[in-house]
C-alpha cells in the first residue's frame, strides 16, 4: 500500500526509474543484442569459359591420375562446372549490416613442386587446388582494376561510431590516368624483361633482388629538367601560401609552417634542399613579415587564470603566434648568415650558394630592422647584424651600414639608435686596432643636435632651486599649499598633451648616444693613433665638436697637435687633424687660448699636393678645412686670408671641375669677408714692397699682397660652363651666380661630382649631320687664251695609243 502524501506509481514506471539511476552510478551492465541480419539470396552463378591454357593443364595433371580418376573428375566437371570457376565477386555482408567491405586476401602463389592432390575422391565436397588455376586466379586478381571508395558519414550505434563507405564510379580523366599508368608499367616491365635472360625464373631473380653495385645513370639534362620542375614547383606553392596569408593574416598564419620548413638545408626524407628555394623561401618571409608586422611592441602577459572575451582571447593568441613564427625565422636567418662570422686563423673559402644565402639572411635581417625598429626582437637583430661591419665581405659590410644609417634617420624615439650605438662600442672594445674603419661610417649619420652633456650640472641646479622652494613652502599656509600642489599637477598634464615626456626621454637618450660615441672616438685616439680608424675618428669629430664639452677642448686641441708632428701618420691623417681642430676653434672653443699658427701653416704648405689624381678624394678636406677658416676670418690677419686666396686659385687649375668651382666659391666668401683681397684682382699696378713667395711654407711672411690671382683669368677659358660663368663673374665683381648663391662650397664640391659618370649641366645631344646634296663637278677657263692654246695643242699631237696597244 502506498504511503498518505504520495502518488502510486506503477511496477513498471519504477523499475525504468531504478533503471536509470544504476545506469548513471555506472553500475548497470548493458546487454549487447546482436542486430539481426537477413540472409541475401546466393548470387546467380555463371559458367566459365575456358580458354586454351585451361586446357593445356588440364591435360598436364591428367597425365598424373588414373583412367578411373579421369573419367570420375570428367563426369564431375560435366555435372558442376562451377568446380574450378573463379570465385564469385559478390561479397558477403558484414553480420551487422555495415557497408564496409572486407579486403581481398591474396592465396599465396604455389610453386609447381608443392601441388597438393586431395585425398578425397568427392569433388563436391573438396576443391582441387592447382598451381595453373591459382596463377591464373592472381593474375586476373591483379589485372582487376582497385574499387574506388568513398566515406560516408558515421552513424552512432550502441556500440560506438561506425565508419561507413560505399563504391564509387571513376570519371572518365581518373580511368585515362589509370590507363596511361598502367601502360608505363608494362613498359617498364617489358624493358627489364627484355633486357634480362630468356627464362622466366631468372628474370623475377633479378627483378626481385637487384645487384648492389648496379647504380643507374643519370645524365645531365635529366638533373638539370628535374632541377627546373622543382623550382617551378616550389615558386608556385611559396607564392599560393603567401598570398592566401596576406588575405587574413589571422586565419591563415599556419602558412608559415611550410614555408619555413623549405628554409631548412634538409628535407625531412634527408635530402638536400634546393639552395635556389631556400633563398625563395627567406625572401617571401620576408616580405610577408613586413606587411603583417606592426609598428609597436607587442607585450604579453599570463592570461591562463583570467578569463576573456571570445575575440580578445582569438587575438591573444594570433599575436602569440605571430611572435613564435618570427622567432624561428629569425633564428633560421642567423644560423644562415653565421657563416660569414669566422675565427681567428680561419681563411677557408666559402663556396658561392653558402656565401649567396649568407648575404640574402643579411639583407633580410637588416631589411626587417629598417622596416620595424620598434618591433619586438629588433635588439636581438641589431645584436646580430652589427658583427658583420666588421666582416671580410665588402657586400656584407655595406648592407649593415646602409641600415644603420636607415635607422638612425628614421628613429624618433632613440631606444634602438642607443642600443646599435652600444653595440659598436662593445665591437670596439673587442676588437681594437684590427677593426675594419669602415665599420665606424655608419656613425656619421646620427642626428646629433638637441644634447645636454652638462645635464647633470642642471640636476644640481635644479636640485638647489627645489631645497630653496622648499624652506618657502614650510612659511605658506594650507592653503597656498593646496594651490601650489594643484599648480604642478595642471603643469604635469599640459606637459602630458603637449608630448613633452616623449620629447625629454628622447633628449635623455641622444644624449646617452652621445656620450657612447665619443667614448669610442676618445680611446681610438689614445689607443690606436696610428691605426687606420684615426681617419673615422677624426671624421667624427670634426663633425661633432658643436656637441663636445668645453672642458675636453683644450685636451682635445692638445692630442690633435701631438699627432700633427707625429712623422708616421699619414697625409691624410694629419690633413684630418688640422680639420678637426679649425673646426673646434671656429664653434665654442673660439674662447680658447690656442694658437693655432701651426695648422695654418701645415694647411697652406699641403694645399698644392692635391690634384685630379689619385688624391683628388683629399680635395674636400682642403675645401672644408679652408671654409671653418672662413668662419673665423674676423680673428685671421689679412696676409693669411690672402695667401689662402691666392693658393686656392692656383689649386682650382689641377683640380677636377667640382674641385675647381668649390675653390672659386671659397674665393668669393674670403673676398666678401675682407676688402684687403681686392688687390688680387687688380691688374694696373700692384700695391706693397717685394715679391710673391708661392714656395714659402708661411702664409703670413710669403708677401701674398704683390701677388695676383691670374688664374682666374685662365678659369674663364675652362671646359665646365659654370666654371666658366664663376670665373667671369670673380673677375667682374658682379653678381654670383645664381645656381652656386645658395649652396656651401662642400655642398657644390658634392653636387658637380663626376666620379659617378654625370655631367652638370647635362650635356646636350649632337646635332643630326644633315649632309647637303652632291655638287656636280663643273670646270671654269679664268682665261681665254690658254683655253683656245691647249685646243690647239691637243689637235696637234697624234693620238695613237690604242693602235699600240692593240698591237
Amino acid at each position: 500500500m502506498a504511503k498518505k502524501g504520495k502518488m502510486k506509481i506503477s511496477k513498471t514506471k519504477r523499475n525504468n526509474q531504478t533503471t536509470n539511476k544504476m545506469k548513471k552510478q555506472g553500475k548497470l551492465k548493458l546487454q549487447r543484442h546482436k542486430q539481426k541480419v537477413q540472409k541475401q539470396k546466393t548470387p546467380v552463378q555463371i559458367q566459365p569459359e575456358y580458354s586454351s591454357d585451361s586446357e593445356s593443364s588440364s591435360n598436364e595433371w591428367a597425365d598424373m591420375l588414373d583412367e578411373d580418376e579421369q573419367r570420375y573428375i570428367a563426369n564431375r566437371l560435366a555435372k558442376q562446372p562451377q568446380l574450378l570457376s573463379n570465385i564469385p565477386q559478390a561479397e558477403p555482408e558484414n553480420k551487422r549490416g555495415s557497408k564496409r567491405r572486407r579486403k581481398e586476401k591474396i592465396p599465396k602463389p604455389i610453386r609447381e613442386t608443392d601441388t597438393n592432390v586431395s585425398d578425397t575422391d568427392s569433388g563436391a565436397e573438396s576443391d582441387t587446388d592447382d598451381s595453373d588455376v591459382e596463377e591464373k586466379y592472381e593474375k586476373e586478381q591483379l589485372e582487376r582494376p582497385a574499387k574506388k571508395m568513398r566515406p560516408l558519414l558515421p552513424i552512432k550505434t550502441k556500440d560506438g561510431v561506425m565508419e561507413r563507405a560505399e563504391e564509387c564510379e571513376e570519371s572518365e580523366s581518373e580511368q585515362e590516368d589509370n590507363i596511361q599508368l598502367q601502360q608505363q608499367q608494362n613498359k617498364t616491365e617489358d624493358t627489364k624483361i627484355d633486357s634480362g635472360s630468356d627464362s622466366g625464373m631468372e628474370v623475377t631473380e633479378e627483378l626481385s633482388a637487384p645487384q648492389p653495385d648496379e647504380v643507374e645513370e643519370v645524365t645531365t639534362v635529366e638533373l638539370l629538367a628535374a632541377r627546373r620542375d622543382k623550382l617551378r614547383h616550389e615558386k608556385l606553392r611559396i607564392g599560393a601560401l603567401c598570398s592566401s596569408l596576406l588575405e587574413s593574416p589571422e586565419k591563415k598564419l599556419k602558412n608559415l609552417f611550410p614555408i619555413l620548413y623549405l628554409m631548412e638545408e634538409r628535407l625531412k626524407d634527408g635530402a638536400l634542399n634546393l639552395m635556389s628555394v631556400r633563398k625563395l623561401a627567406t625572401l617571401s618571409a620576408a616580405e610577408v613579415f613586413r606587411d603583417i608586422l606592426p609598428d609597436y611592441k607587442l607585450r604579453h602577459q599570463d592570461y591562463s587564470d583570467i578569463k576573456l572575451k571570445k575575440d580578445t582571447l582569438s587575438l591573444y593568441k594570433y599575436e602569440k603566434e605571430l611572435l613564435e613564427f618570427y622567432k624561428r625565422y629569425l633564428q633560421r636567418l642567423e644560423k644562415a648568415a653565421n657563416v660569414l662570422r669566422r675565427k681567428k686563423g680561419d681563411n677557408r673559402k666559402l663556396d658561392e650558394p653558402t656565401l649567396s644565402l649568407a648575404l640574402v639572411s643579411i639583407r633580410c635581417m637588416a631589411g626587417l630592422l629598417v622596416a620595424r625598429p620598434n618591433f619586438n626582437y629588433a635588439t636581438n637583430i641589431a645584436q646580430s647584424i652589427i658583427p658583420f661591419l666588421d666582416s671580410r665581405d665588402h657586400t656584407a659590410r655595406q648592407v649593415v651600414t646602409d641600415s644603420c644609417v636607415n635607422v638612425f634617420a628614421e628613429d624618433k624615439k632613440g631606444e634602438i639608435t642607443l642600443a646599435i650605438v652600444r653595440l659598436i662600442n662593445q665591437l670596439v672594445k673587442r676588437r681594437g686596432d684590427r677593426l675594419h674603419p669602415a665599420a665606424l661610417a655608419c656613425l656619421l649619420a646620427l642626428r646629433i643636435k638637441q644634447v645636454e652633456l652638462d645635464k647633470d650640472a642642471e640636476i644640481q641646479h635644479k636640485k638647489r632651486q627645489e631645497e630653496r622652494h622648499k624652506k618657502r613652502i614650510v612659511n605658506l599656509s594650507k592653503m597656498e599649499k593646496k594651490r601650489a600642489k594643484k599648480l604642478k599637477e595642471v603643469e604635469r598634464e599640459l606637459l602630458e598633451t603637449e608630448a613633452q615626456e616623449s620629447e625629454l626621454a628622447r633628449r635623455k637618450q641622444l644624449t646617452e648616444v652621445t656620450k657612447t660615441v665619443f667614448h669610442i672616438y676618445f680611446r681610438l685616439l689614445k689607443t690606436a693613433p696610428r691605426s687606420g680608424l684615426l681617419a673615422a675618428a677624426l671624421d667624427g669629430l670634426a663633425k661633432f665638436t658643436h656637441v663636445i664639452n668645453l672642458e675636453y677642448y683644450s685636451d682635445l686641441v692638445a692630442i690633435l697637435s701631438r699627432l700633427l708632428k707625429d712623422e708616421l701618420i699619414g697625409h691624410r691623417e694629419r690633413l684630418l687633424c688640422v680639420r678637426t681642430v679649425l673646426a673646434v676653434l671656429s664653434g665654442a672653443g673660439d674662447a680658447l687660448n690656442v694658437d693655432p699658427v701651426h695648422f695654418h701653416n701645415h694647411l697652406y704648405a699641403n694645399t698644392l699636393q692635391v690634384h685630379a689624381g689619385a688624391s683628388h678624394g683629399d680635395a674636400s678636406i682642403i675645401v672644408e678645412a679652408i671654409w671653418q677658416l672662413c668662419a673665423r676670418a674676423r680673428r685671421v690677419s689679412a696676409a693669411v686670408l690672402r695667401a689662402f686666396s691666392k693658393r686656392l686659385a692656383t689649386a682650382a687649375l689641377q683640380l677636377q671641375h667640382n674641385g675647381a668651382l668649390a675653390a672659386l666659391a671659397l674665393v668669393h666668401h674670403l673676398t666678401q669677408q675682407s676688402k684687403a683681397l681686392s688687390s688680387l684682382f687688380e691688374t694696373d699696378e700692384t700695391v706693397g714692397s717685394g715679391r710673391f713667395e708661392p714656395t714659402s711654407p708661411s702664409p703670413e711672411h710669403c708677401n701674398a699682397h704683390s701677388a695676383t690671382a691670374y688664374e682666374v683669368c685662365v678659369l674663364r677659358r675652362h671646359y665646365h660652363p659654370t666654371v666658366r660663368n664663376a670665373a667671369a663673374s670673380l673677375l667682374a665683381r658682379g653678381s654670383w651666380p645664381s645656381e652656386l648663391n645658395k649652396l656651401t662650397p662642400m655642398q657644390i664640391f658634392a653636387n658637380y661630382d663626376g666620379s659617378q659618370m654625370s655631367f652638370k649641366p647635362s650635356v646636350p645631344p649632337p646635332k643630326p649631320n644633315t649632309q647637303p646634296g652632291k655638287i656636280k663637278s663643273t670646270h671654269a677657263w679664268a682665261q681665254t687664251d690658254l683655253k683656245t692654246h691647249c685646243q690647239d695643242v691637243e689637235e696637234a699631237v697624234e693620238m695613237a695609243l690604242k693602235e699600240n696597244i692593240v698591237r
